[in-house]
């Protein structure tokens, strides 16, 4: 009988470690939680105990900049456990997952302009970075927020609007201040659009991202009384 070896190429063996090194760097210290995470904990739990979208019972204050995370947290929390789910374990979960994919994006990135070395170094440079682990194992949505912005980047690259439209509507939805790389990126993409003569495509897109957005902005405005948070 004859031995049957597994051969992984280098490029097989790119995306492995560069999983393997985020996962690891994150699960090996475990969750450490620190600041607005327990913020975000507080609301996900008084919802699933059915007391609404709050930090108090019965005081409708718009207390989080983060509202996707939130509810993310709020969603897998019903499945590991409800209004007693190990939330600070479900968020380090989602961080080393989503700076897994940040490292990935990176890779590719580079890849794409031509520099791959470049996109390998910076997707280890990412999954070691002192203050990317410290955000992820500490439960913030740092690294949630960083993989939606770079997904932005790598879609608008690979011209892939809708994609683009929906990772900048969630990105905006996990913290506002993503506006200040998602309006470049619309500036080019809406030039783009205009001058290939694109405009059904760009109402498309501009219809992916606006309608998640202005969703939660209805439904601030009306629960909360305004959609800007009281910390702002």
């Amino acid at each position: 009988m004859q031995r049957t070896t597994l051969k992984l190429s280098p490029r097989t063996l790119i995306p492995i470690a560069l999983i393997a090194l985020a996962l690891a760097a994150r699960f090996v210290p475990g969750p450490r939680t620190i600041d607005d995470s327990y913020i975000t904990f507080r609301y996900a739990r008084n919802i699933l105990e059915g007391n609404g979208f709050v930090f108090n019972p019965g005081q409708r204050v718009m207390g989080t900049t983060t509202e996707l995370y939130t509810l993310l947290m709020t969603g897998l929390g019903v499945l590991a456990g409800g209004p007693q789910a190990d939330f600070p374990w479900i968020a380090l979960a989602v961080n080393a997952l989503a700076d897994a994919g940040t490292a990935l994006l990176l890779w590719r990135i580079g890849r794409r302009a031509g520099f791959e070395l470049a996109g390998i170094l910076a997707g280890l440079a990412w999954g070691v970075a002192p203050y990317s682990v410290t955000f992820a194992i500490g439960g913030l949505e740092t690294s949630l927020y960083v993989f939606l912005l770079t997904l932005a980047v790598w879609a608008h690259l690979t011209r892939r609007g809708w994609l683009t439209a929906l990772a900048a509507a969630l990105a905006l939805l996990t913290r506002p201040d993503a506006l200040i790389l998602l309006g470049p990126i619309a500036l080019d993409w809406l030039a783009r659009g205009f001058r290939h003569k694109e405009q059904r495509v760009c109402l498309r897109e501009i219809l992916i991202f606006a309608l998640p957005v202005l969703a939660w902005l209805v439904f601030a405005t009306l629960y909360f009384g305004s959609p800007i948070p009281h910390s702002v």
